[in-house]
């Protein structure tokens, strides 16, 4: 005999799972503070969230892992920039241009020019945190 569901019991079912994936699709905030403090202390494979406005589009490089879009923000509220490698093999190409914020989510590598945020797209081989660009609302990774 199967079991039986009640109303009552799909309800609970259904709280409990939008509890658990809520968490999942809430938007990260920015943090240039701890960008900053990265920078400083030279730190690097750190997640960052980073905000800013893009300063610099440069050409695509192809690298062992494919080829990158990049591009130059200003964390907004500082002076620091930071190098955008964004890889459109795995990833989407984000139609950013110059002046346009743009909110970053990837790994920080740190350089002595400011550094630089990689793995902003989806880890095809969950190994490593997903990232993603957000340009005017519109979430590429």
């Amino acid at each position: 005999m199967a079991p039986r569901v009640t109303v009552g019991g799909m309800r609970s079912f259904a709280v409990a799972f939008l509890l658990l994936l809520l968490p999942a699709c809430a938007a990260t905030t920015a943090d240039n503070s701890a960008v900053e403090r990265d920078y400083a202390d030279r730190r690097s494979t750190v997640e960052v969230t980073a905000q800013g406005v893009v300063t610099t589009l440069l050409p695509d490089a192809t690298g062992p892992s494919g080829r990158h879009q990049r591009f130059v923000i200003r964390l907004s509220g500082a002076t620091q920039t930071v190098l955008i490698e964004n890889n459109v093999d795995v990833g989407q190409r984000v139609p950013v241009a110059a002046n346009e914020q743009v909110t970053v989510h990837g790994e920080y590598i740190w350089n002595d020019q400011g550094g630089l945020i990689h793995y902003t797209h989806h880890d095809p081989a969950p190994g490593h945190e997903g990232g993603w660009i957000d340009r005017n609302g519109v979430r590429y990774q």
